[in-house]
């Protein structure tokens, strides 16, 4: 299974996909539109928007390349918020996926710790939420985020978590950004429910950052087992600030 959509083995230049150079530290922005059934049943992705921000070894350059970073996520986040006329006073539900136990999936955790808001604030419009993983709760996140989406009338969701790649050099480096919701578990064979716009009704935006690979990715292996970074925690770490700054800057 892939997470990142340049990974699906089509060929997706046909239906638009493109790729650009940013200029510094290696950046590139890789963009694509599904835009209708027809092209999604052909590429096995969700109709809507992804951007890819890719900084291969992002974490060796420092402070000024994680301004560039934060910088890149940021005006993609705009743009969704943008095409789904959000305003400021809408009100936003940005829930931490993953396992928080294990590193390589403490994402969503991390940019939840990051994330500050005012709950003694009436006039609060920012709402968080991280709901562990259902083989530790039993319920379907699909169905807690609805239920907390129609009780405090949510605008739009946010949804983080960490990805699988199939290739090592994208380990911690490429943030996808997109606007066709999350499947939780999908990366790694243990499909949730999706959460999205049509299983919810709400504008759905989702990021991610691959900590993962399967084996048989690197080399043939009949264990096909899940491998990770020896460094997979301060990449994390990295990433969540890159994620959590931007976010904090795009719906301000």
């Amino acid at each position: 299974m892939f997470d990142l959509i340049d990974e699906c083995g089509k060929d997706l230049k046909r239906y638009g996909y493109t790729i650009k150079e940013v200029g510094e530290f290696g950046i590139s922005e890789a963009y694509l539109k599904v835009h209708d059934r027809k092209e999604s049943e052909e590429t096995g992705l969700a109709e809507g928007e992804y951007f890819i921000v890719s900084c291969p070894f992002f974490s060796e350059f420092g402070q000024d390349c994680a301004v560039v970073m934060v910088n890149c996520l940021k005006n993609k986040l705009k743009r969704c918020l943008k095409n789904f006329n959000y305003k400021k006073e809408d009100r936003v539900l940005i829930v931490g996926l993953g396992n928080p136990d294990i590193d390589a999936d403490r994402l969503g955790k991390n940019v939840f710790d990051e994330i500050e808001i005012k709950p003694m604030n009436k006039k609060n419009n920012i709402f968080k939420f991280c709901p562990n993983i259902f083989f530790y709760t039993g319920i379907d996140t699909l169905e807690i985020v609805k239920m907390l989406s129609q009780k405090l009338k949510i605008n739009l969701i946010i949804i983080i978590d960490s990805l699988t790649t199939s290739s090592l050099s994208r380990l911690g480096s490429s943030f996808q950004i997109t606007t066709s919701g999350m499947t939780p578990g999908s990366g790694v064979n243990r499909f949730g429910n999706r959460i999205c716009k049509e299983t919810i009704g709400i504008n759905c935006i989702s990021i991610g950052v691959p900590f993962m690979i399967f084996s048989s990715s690197i080399k043939d292996d009949e264990r096909d087992i899940i491998l990770t970074s020896k460094d997979v925690k301060e990449d994390v770490e990295n990433a969540s600030f890159i994620i959590s700054q931007a976010l904090k800057e795009a719906i301000k």
